[in-house]
C-alpha cells in the first residue's frame, strides 16, 4: 500500500471530521502551545484548552482545533488537492479562494468556509502550513451558536501564531498517543499520523510507494462516540470504506470482550485499488468509554504470518 498517498487521503478525511468531544477546562496562553510530542503549535483562542483525546485544543461550547503533522513533501500535494471543488464532497463549503498565511520560517494557505454535520452548523478554517519541521494541517471548527465564546477574530488571531519547533523523536511522539502498544509483534514504528495515529511496517523502507512491505495503521477516534448498538455496523462500514482497496470480501468476523472494551475484528481479502494486486486485510476496532481505536493490518506480499501478527499487535493496544 502507499502510505504517503494515504496520508493525503487522511488529510482530506480529517477536513470532513466534525463533532469532536470537548471538556470544560479553562486555559490561557500568551506563547504558542505545543501538544505533547508535536512539532507544531499555536496560541489558542481564549477559553480553549489542550485536548486529551487528540492533538489540538477544545472549548466546552463545542469548538475545536486539530493539528495534524505530515512529512515536508506532503505540502505541495495537499495544496494541489485542496480546492473548493475537491473539498465540497467532504461537506466543507469553502468561501472564496485560499489565502496566503504567514508562518515563521515557512508558508501556508488558509481556507475559510462552513460545514453542516450531526445536526449542527460550523464555521470552519483549514490551514495547510509548511515550516522547518515539516507540514501541518490545522483545522478549526466553531459551532455557529458558539460565536460569542469563540469569535471569528479570535480564531483568525490564533492562526497567525502557528509555529514550529524542532521535531520530536518518534519515541516522544508515541508517548503522547492516546493509546499504548504493548507488543509490536515484529513491526517497526515509522511515523505518526497527526497526534492520534501510528504507522508501523516490516522491512527496510520508511516510505514504500510501490507497496512492497506489510504495514499496520493504528488510529484513535476523533469524532463523536458510536452507540453500542451501532458498533458492529460501524466497524464493517469502516472496513468497506478503505479507499486504497477494492473488491473487499469479508472472510471472518468476531466480537469479543477485552476488559471493559468491546472488540470487533474482521479478516478480508481485497485488491489494491490502483494495481489490482491481491491484499490480505485485518481490521480490529476497540470500543471503550465512548471512544475507539482502529487497527488495520495489510499484507500486500502474501507473507503468511502478517495477519496473525497484526492481530497480536491489536490485542496489545490499550487506552492510556
Amino acid at each position: 500500500m502507499r502510505w504517503y498517498t494515504n496520508l493525503v487521503r487522511y488529510a482530506v478525511a480529517l477536513v470532513a471530521a466534525t463533532g469532536l468531544m470537548v471538556g470544560p477546562r479553562a486555559f490561557a496562553a500568551s506563547e504558542p502551545v505545543f501538544p505533547p510530542g508535536a512539532s507544531v503549535g499555536l496560541v489558542p483562542p481564549p477559553g480553549m484548552s489542550p485536548a486529551a483525546a487528540f492533538a489540538g485544543f477544545q472549548h466546552e461550547a463545542g469548538a475545536s482545533i486539530v493539528l495534524v503533522e505530515m512529512p515536508p513533501e506532503a505540502y505541495a500535494q495537499i495544496v494541489a488537492k485542496f480546492t473548493p471543488e475537491a473539498l465540497k464532497p467532504t461537506g466543507f463549503m469553502v468561501k472564496g479562494e485560499a489565502q496566503p498565511l504567514a508562518v515563521t520560517g515557512g508558508e501556508g494557505r488558509l481556507f475559510r468556509g462552513s460545514q453542516d454535520a450531526n445536526g449542527l452548523s460550523y464555521t470552519k478554517w483549514v490551514a495547510v502550513v509548511r515550516g522547518p519541521a515539516g507540514t501541518a494541517l490545522v483545522t478549526v471548527q466553531v459551532p455557529t451558536d458558539a460565536k460569542e465564546q469563540v469569535s471569528d477574530s479570535a480564531v483568525e488571531t490564533a492562526l497567525k501564531t502557528i509555529a514550529f519547533r524542532a521535531e520530536q523523536s518518534l519515541q516522544e511522539q508515541m508517548a503522547a498517543l492516546p493509546f499504548k502498544v504493548g507488543d509490536t509483534a515484529g513491526f517497526r514504528p515509522v511515523r505518526m499520523i497527526g497526534g492520534s495515529g501510528l504507522i508501523l511496517t516490516e522491512g527496510p523502507k520508511d516510505v514504500d510507494p510501490e507497496g512492497t512491505q506489510p504495514f499496520v495503521i493504528i488510529a484513535a477516534s476523533l469524532g463523536r462516540p458510536v452507540a453500542p448498538d451501532a458498533q458492529a455496523a460501524y466497524a464493517k462500514t469502516a472496513l468497506n470504506s478503505l479507499a486504497q482497496l477494492k473488491d473487499i470480501k469479508i472472510e471472518n468476523e468476531t466480537r469479543s470482550e477485552q476488559g471493559k472494551a468491546t472488540v470487533y475484528r474482521h479478516h478480508a481479502a481485497a485488491a489494491d485499488a490502483k494495481t489490482g494486486k491481491p491484499v490480505k486485510v485485518t481490521q480490529t476496532v476497540i470500543f471503550q468509554d465512548g471512544s475507539y481505536v482502529r487497527v488495520i493490518g495489510m499484507d500486500p506480499v502474501g507473507k503468511g504470518d502478517v495477519i496473525a501478527r497484526a492481530d497480536k499487535l491489536a490485542g496489545s493496544v490499550t487506552a492510556r
